[in-house]
């Protein structure tokens, strides 16, 4: 009965395997083997008539409390366990499933009381082997269970695979994970929960070509069981299908209600976020802040999305997150890492500087594309010594390849690492400053700069906040978007350059780079953003609506999410008609496949409407590129800055709004011109490249020269 429970699926589906035991219903045996078929509530049906006729009822208690665990129906589990282990704890099969409950439990206390003995006979008892495999991972001992699983039997059952993957995943060996689990698909057909692991591990490994196959061929077979929508809410938001993941996420709320069922609360988070309810995020209940480190992924998302609405309590969140941080072992890993906190050394202003781009998106992602443009267009120009420093394994997104072939730079990837191991790969390096190009977005490395990795460290590029940071010494920007009156809550000390931040000057394996202005639109006015739909507030919803009032049978040209989801539309246009704009208005332009098809897009719009508070930076370089002017409103802080920034970096300072008034009067008079803007579209790339924000060669040098300043600053700090 119990090598049945290590067989394989098509083993059992063998008729030759199966003909002993065929026909032969509610025998032990029998039941296995309809386990591990995934019948498990036909195994359950025929256990209990068993358990009903026969008064030797050792054998079906067990296959009982092993359903249970399977269904996670963990209080009868833990009932059908402690009553076997009272009457017997000696056989192993009794001890087999008391490991399991402590480790459901995470009571491994409980089970070292138990002694070494516990573990005897496990050789000949596979399902104890794999327990105690379970119980060293639990507690990170890698070597130890890498040893277990090596003393078990050839061919390895299926549950000694997952543990492997399991093992190699909690190592950030993700790709390694995935290779091995795949294969296995085909035999592994109707076990649930080796799909719920094999789409964790797809999403995981970044590989973008497997996530929507794998988790449509696991919803095909399984349904929408608890498990698996955790990744479904994942996958939905890859999508761009807010209003889908929603659902998913809320259906997991359900079922942990009824059940334990694991329930990501910041995949939920954001599902709100992308339906355009970033607002709503700072009246997240109590018990979210109140435990920051029981809720780490969602405290650390919520970090990102306060700054983004500008909320008041940004500064007392992220304190609060802090302080709880540095109170944790992993903390302590993370500060003692490699060679300990690093050192500034006494360099001269001649000495080169070795600077480490840290960045967690080089992928197809805005500031991949603004870092290597910059890097590229300085080859053989640049003073200092650069590398760029990968955090996040993107697989086959990854863009790796491109960094690599720019000259000069030297490429360290440290994404298959666990953090403290990345902190002391990277203090191994010596750098003498680091750039968080990542700030608190997704594939952050904060952990690292929270310890240090640098003796300078520099807030730069990717995020648009404070990154609230005792040890970030530096925030970069220009007098844009730290204006002379800025008094936004910061914790680095404030650095501006003399010329734009940034630089628009498309690498040349971009399409942009080549691509052609397009051609206007034709008929009435066309505004329009390709802004995502998280960042339309319902100030910027009525703000939009009043434009298109005062600007007669003028059009919105809106894309933001995928058309499989209409049910994000109709919230959107839900959210219109109570902010005053009238959704029939809208125009929608679906996702578009390619980048190059993304920019041809431009093609329906006249004017762009950037929104508020969080604006675009991006898309507003895009738009001007390909023809478009662009609208904002000059905020106080900045993230409602960005647009600002690039504009006034482009010399169009008369297309930035002082108030809001001013923005509506900019927007509304320049639909007025709209037969002008439409024969002069080339004038707006011309712009570009005729000012500073078209020179990435210039913003190379201008680094440098900031970061030798820096250095210099902290060096004669004594701090």
């Amino acid at each position: 009965m119990y090598k049945l429970l290590l067989a394989w699926p098509d083993e059992i589906k063998d008729p030759k395997f199966f003909s002993r035991i065929q026909g032969v219903a509610q025998s032990p045996e029998w039941i296995a083997a309809q386990i591990k078929l995934g019948n498990w509530n036909i195994a359950e049906a025929n256990c209990l008539i068993a358990l009903a006729q026969i008064s030797s009822s050792h054998e079906y208690r067990i296959l009982l409390a092993h359903i249970r665990w399977l269904q996670l129906r963990f209080g009868e589990f833990q009932f059908l366990v402690e009553s076997l282990w009272a009457e017997n704890p000696t056989p192993p099969e009794i001890r087999w499933l008391f490991a399991q409950l402590q480790l459901q439990l995470q009571d491994l206390k409980t089970l070292d009381e138990q002694g070494i003995g516990f573990w005897r006979d496990q050789y000949q008892f596979p399902l104890l082997l794999l327990s105690h495999t379970a119980a060293q991972l639990q507690v990170r001992r890698f070597s130890a269970a890498e040893d277990l699983l090596n003393a078990l039997p050839k061919p390895w059952p299926l549950e000694a695979f997952r543990l492997k993957a399991r093992m190699l995943a909690m190592q950030s060996r993700h790709k390694e994970a995935l290779d091995l689990l795949q294969p296995l698909s085909g035999r592994a057909a109707n076990d649930r929960h080796f799909w719920t692991q094999l789409l964790e591990a797809v999403i995981d490994a970044r590989s973008s070509p497997l996530v929507v196959p794998t988790a449509r061929e696991a919803l095909g077979r399984h349904g929408e069981f608890p498990e698996l929508l955790c990744h479904v809410t994942t996958v939905k938001l890859f999508q761009r299908q807010p209003a889908l993941a929603r659902r998913s996420a809320l259906l997991q709320q359900v079922w942990g209600s009824i059940r334990p069922v694991k329930v990501n609360l910041a995949n939920q988070l954001c599902t709100y976020d992308m339906g355009g309810h970033s607002d709503w995020l700072q009246w997240t209940h109590d018990e979210v802040t109140a435990d920051p480190i029981k809720h780490c992924l969602l405290n650390s998302n919520m970090t990102m999305q306060l700054a983004s609405v500008e909320a008041p309590g940004y500064k007392a969140h992220i304190e609060n997150f802090l302080s709880s941080v540095e109170k944790t072992n992993s903390y302590k890993l993370h500060k003692n890492a490699g060679s300990g906190v690093p050192r500034i050394q006494n360099h001269q202003s001649s000495h080169p500087l070795r600077i480490a781009w840290v960045i967690g998106d080089l992928c197809p992602h805005p500031v991949s594309r603004f870092l290597l443009s910059f890097l590229e267009a300085s080859i053989g120009q640049r003073f200092h010594e650069h590398y760029v420093v990968s955090v996040t394994d993107h697989g086959t997104e990854s863009w790796a390849d491109k960094c690599k072939r720019i000259k000069d730079i030297k490429f360290v990837d440290v994404s298959s690492q666990i953090d403290h191991h990345k902190v002391a790969a990277i203090r191994s390096l010596k750098f003498d400053l680091a750039i968080d190009l990542s700030g608190w977005t997704g594939g952050n490395f904060i952990p690292g700069f929270i310890a240090r990795m640098a003796p300078v460290q520099v807030n730069y590029l990717g995020y648009f906040a404070s990154a609230g940071i005792l040890n970030m010494d530096y925030w970069l920007g220009d007098n844009h978007l730290f204006p002379a009156q800025f008094n936004e809550w910061h914790t680095e000390k404030l650095w501006r350059l003399k010329r734009p931040f940034l630089a628009w000057q498309p690498c040349n394996f971009l399409p942009e780079s080549s691509i052609n202005v397009t051609e206007s639109p034709f008929g009435e006015v066309h505004f329009g953003s390709f802004n995502h739909n998280r960042k339309f507030s319902d100030l910027t919803l009525k703000i939009w609506g009043l434009i298109l009032q005062k600007v007669p049978k003028s059009r919105l040209v809106l894309k933001a999410n995928s058309p499989d989801d209409p049910s994000t539309q109709i919230l959107l246009r839900r959210r219109m008609l109570r902010a005053g704009l009238d959704p029939e208005r809208v125009e929608w332009l679906p996702l578009a496949p390619t980048s190059k098809d993304h920019l041809l897009q431009y093609r329906y719009i006249d004017i762009a409407l950037d929104p508020m508070p969080n604006g675009g930076c991006t898309t507003t370089a895009e738009a001007l590129w390909m023809g478009v002017p662009v609208v904002t409103l000059a905020g106080s802080n900045y993230v409602s800055r960005m647009s600002t920034a690039v504009l006034m970096g482009a010399g169009l300072e008369s297309w930035v709004a002082q108030d809001i008034s001013s923005y509506i009067d900019i927007a509304s008079n320049a639909a007025l011109d709209v037969k002008n803007l439409r024969n002069n579209r080339l004038d707006w790339r011309k712009k570009i490249l005729e000012s500073p924000l078209g020179n990435a060669k210039s913003l190379m040098f201008d680094l440098e020269k900031a970061f030798t300043e820096m250095y210099q600053e902290k060096l004669h700090s004594g701090n």
